[in-house]
């Protein structure tokens, strides 16, 4: 049997006067498959959850691209009921390839939401590029979620001519490139790219990718890859695990301020049903804890 808990001080209500607007989310927020053999089709699955007060109406799912297929069909999702979503993605045939699908689930009233599927192939890719990115990928390491990070890529030309850079690009707008400007690099010369990044609020392991287009239309792609942490997130757990380890595993937790919200899996994992909903005080200890029971199906 589910218990709701409440933790002492300040009871944070389940619901406020009068009736939200309907709140479609998905979990999880990213979906990272990883390292995948050439041209494979991997099952995977993601819940949309309605956190709204009212029913909302599902229209329509859809990938970037041919390569992602979803189990989809248009429906009402009742409110505090979670809809779990089958997706199939195919990898790609080349060795050494790094893919970003967007997903977009339409509801009514709603603006799209856009969920990240992210997928490699083992190897190296053959390229006829003679400007590399030093290392081959930036790496962040664990940095606190929801903040701003400045790092740097280095690119070198590797060739014994000269090489432009005419373009740079993210593969998302919280990555940002504020001083680049097309350069020509003079053969073995190296150069710094200032990067910014807003790290996200969802707890757990991400990338981006940026892409620097040379001369001739060659491209080098360049992972940043981070750890997102919260020393808050770490307490909720132990908090939730003393009370609700033969119940729920908990995860995708989400940093707003002093909010951290999550959601409680069953059947190992499989099912989803509960959102937690939890408040924190300035000096990071927990004040308050609602776990609720949702539908799934």
């Amino acid at each position: 049997m589910r218990n709701t808990l409440f933790m002492p001080v300040i009871l944070l209500a389940a619901t406020v006067a009068g009736h939200a607007a309907a709140q479609v989310v998905v979990v999880p927020s990213e979906l990272d498959l990883g390292t995948l053999r050439l041209a494979t089709v991997v099952p995977a699955s993601v819940w949309l959850v309605n956190t709204g007060d009212e029913p909302v109406e599902l229209l329509t799912a859809k990938g970037s691209c041919g390569c992602t297929v979803l189990d989809f069909k248009p429906q009402v999702l009742a409110s505090q009921a979670a809809l779990q979503v089958p997706v199939r993605v195919t990898a790609p045939k080349a060795p050494g390839r790094r893919k970003s699908v967007t997903v977009t689930f339409t509801v009514r009233d709603q603006d799209p939401i856009k969920l990240s599927v992210r997928i490699a192939t083992a190897g190296d890719l053959k390229t006829t590029t003679d400007v590399r990115a030093e290392p081959a990928e930036v790496d962040l390491g664990p940095v606190s979620a929801g903040t701003l990070i400045s790092a740097s890529a280095r690119l070198v030309n590797t060739s014994d001519i000269p090489q432009r850079v005419t373009a740079a690009k993210a593969s998302c707008s919280c990555v940002r490139l504020p001083d680049f400007v097309p350069v020509t690099l003079a053969a073995g010369e190296a150069i710094d790219v200032h990067i910014e990044v807003d790290t996200p609020s969802t707890i757990g392991a991400t990338s981006r990718d940026i892409t620097f287009v040379l001369e001739g239309r060659q491209v080098v792609k360049v992972p940043v890859r981070m750890e997102t942490t919260d020393t808050r997130v770490e307490t909720l757990k132990r908090h939730l695990g003393d009370r609700y380890a033969s119940t729920y595993t908990f995860g995708g937790f989400k940093i707003d301020g002093d909010v951290i919200t999550g959601f409680g899996w069953e059947d190992d994992g499989t099912r989803l049903s509960a959102m937690v909903t939890s408040r924190f005080n300035d000096d990071g200890t927990l004040l308050s804890t609602l776990v609720e029971p949702i539908s799934s199906s």
